[in-house]
């Protein structure tokens, strides 16, 4: 892929495109409330925004109006909880996470 600046847009443009190509761990299901983008941004999204209860948080504000920061700065479609992120995300192997953490980390030498 090609370089691009290190900034939040690149940073969830390049994590979109790594998720793409990582495999879903769970077998296809109608009962699969969320994607694997949802899980893997909300993920992300604990980390970046320095919180353990931005999930929570971000799921009152989607029930009370209808939208919330998880899905505008995120672009999640759902909220998952912390034990679904889990479920999801755990079943995913490391090496899936490699290229993006190779990206930011060639980003970050770059300055």
């Amino acid at each position: 892929m090609e370089p691009m600046k290190l900034s939040f847009g690149a940073l969830i443009a390049y994590l979109n495109r790594g998720i793409i190509a990582m495999k879903d761990p769970r077998q296809a299901s109608n009962a699969t409330q969320y994607s694997l983008k949802d899980a893997v941004l909300a993920a992300f999204s604990v980390f970046f925004m320095q919180s353990e209860s931005f999930l929570e948080y971000q799921r009152h504000l989607e029930s009370h109006h209808g939208t919330s920061n998880a899905q505008s700065l995120f672009g999640m479609i759902r909220v998952p909880t912390v034990p679904q992120i889990r479920n999801i995300v755990d079943g995913i192997p490391a090496t899936a996470f490699s290229g993006i953490f190779h990206w930011v980390y060639q980003a970050l030498k770059r300055g």
